[in-house]
């Protein structure tokens, strides 16, 4: 009787370890499935911290009937997609910390299946490095040379296309030098970008600017006004120019057309704010529109408003130019609040120690809620590399638009 007993447990544990083994995806791997297997336990017990489960009764007794969940790694266990069953409960799926049930592992890119019967997420250890790093000049060319000639990289797994930007770090977030590491990628183009620097407090931005665009590198409030105005009616000749081509292609933007971008570079805005205020409510309202008209229209048209800043306070930056700005970076470790008035109430922020040059951001398409990014080290000359580029592109020294410029395109 013991041994058929006995016999019996052995069947009942070999059926279970089976069933474990089929749930866990061992043919892919003992590895792949212990991995899938904690994963998954962490993901439940965060669906029951979060209530997150349907109430069903089972012979008089509650039960939790929890959504399921469906888990894909790579090969490498450095990438994962996640699918969690839409039980379509009078609760939200983002009141559960999916990055913190995940461990490493933190939430890149959301968003419901086709058929909205699951929440897809994609997700990826956060441990492996995914910053470049560049002892040469040369090796950071070629690293831009793979990218299209309207997009920039930011690290490994991220390159974006060009859009109003908010850059926001403190003192020694990394900031200045993720700003070198985009403009050096716009001279290496086969594009040429147009560039406009605005540096209040006349600091190495304008001393980069000075080497790339001299007319178009401005420090004084008044100046920075004035060049703000060129900017924008540059734009206005841009918009009857392109006006034309939507006939071709009505959805069309610039770069359809093989326009040239124009990116303003607004530096220290915060200094800039604090003085415009102490100005004529007139003059204020004609800074607030021209910077306001550029944010609204310029994507279609390929001109660009970049913020730079240490807070993005709505003290500081009025919050319908915020708003309007779609990529947003905050880089080091930020406080809370600084987060808020970037991204919005609510946001998820992964928790990590930031390091320099490490921080998150938000962009249409591929980064919908805060993501971490990782801008490159560049450990070479960098105003060498800009008189190197200034000299084998011969970049103009005043390239300040005109119509004829402009005309040139048809």
């Amino acid at each position: 009787m013991n041994l058929l007993l006995i016999g019996f447990m052995i069947v009942v544990s070999l059926i279970q370890t089976i069933i474990w083994l089929f749930r866990n995806k061992a043919h892919m791997g003992i590895k792949y499935a212990i991995y899938h297997y904690l994963t998954v336990i962490k993901i439940r017990k965060a669906f029951l911290d979060a209530n997150y489960y349907n109430k069903r009764f089972y012979f008089n007794n509650e039960i939790a009937d929890l959504p399921k969940v469906k888990l894909e790694f790579s090969n490498s266990f450095s990438k994962a997609t996640l699918f969690i069953e839409n039980i379509n409960i009078n609760k939200a799926i983002g009141d559960i910390n999916i990055s913190f049930a995940l461990s490493n592992f933190v939430v890149d890119v959301a968003y419901l299946s086709n058929d909205e019967n699951f929440h897809v997420f994609e997700i990826y250890d956060s441990n492996i490095d995914q910053q470049y790093k560049f002892d040469s000049f040369t090796s950071f060319k070629k690293q831009s040379d793979q990218i299209g000639n309207y997009s920039l990289f930011i690290d490994k797994s991220i390159e974006i296309s060009l859009y109003g930007t908010l850059l926001v770090g403190q003192t020694g977030s990394g900031k200045t030098y993720a700003l070198y590491s985009l403009i050096l990628q716009m001279l290496t183009k086969k594009v040429h970008y147009n560039l406009y620097f605005a540096d209040p407090k006349n600091s190495s931005l304008a001393v980069l600017g000075d080497k790339i665009s001299k007319e178009n590198t401005v420090t004084e409030i008044e100046g920075i006004i004035e060049l703000l105005w060129r900017f924008n009616q540059s734009m206005i000749e841009r918009k009857e120019s392109i006006k034309e081509k939507l006939n071709t292609k009505l959805e069309g933007t610039y770069a359809d057309f093989g326009y040239e971008p124009h990116i303003f570079i607004f530096d220290e805005f915060a200094s800039f704010q604090t003085v415009l205020q102490t100005m004529e409510k007139k003059k204020r309202d004609e800074v607030m529109k021209l910077l306001s008209q550029v944010v609204l229209q310029g994507r279609q048209l390929g001109f660009f408003l970049w913020i730079v800043m240490q807070k993005s306070d709505a003290s500081l930056l009025p919050t319908n130019l915020r708003e309007n700005l779609p990529v947003k970076f905050v880089l080091g470790n930020a406080e809370s609040q600084t987060y808020t008035t970037a991204f919005g109430n609510g946001v998820d922020i992964p928790e990590k120690n930031f390091k320099l040059g490490q921080g998150v951001f938000t962009c249409p398409i591929i980064a919908k809620r805060p993501r971490l990014c990782h801008f490159s080290y560049l450990n070479f000359d960098i105003l060498k590399a800009v008189n190197h580029l200034n000299k084998g592109r011969g970049f103009c020294k005043n390239p300040r638009p005109t119509k004829q410029e402009n005309h040139s395109f048809h």
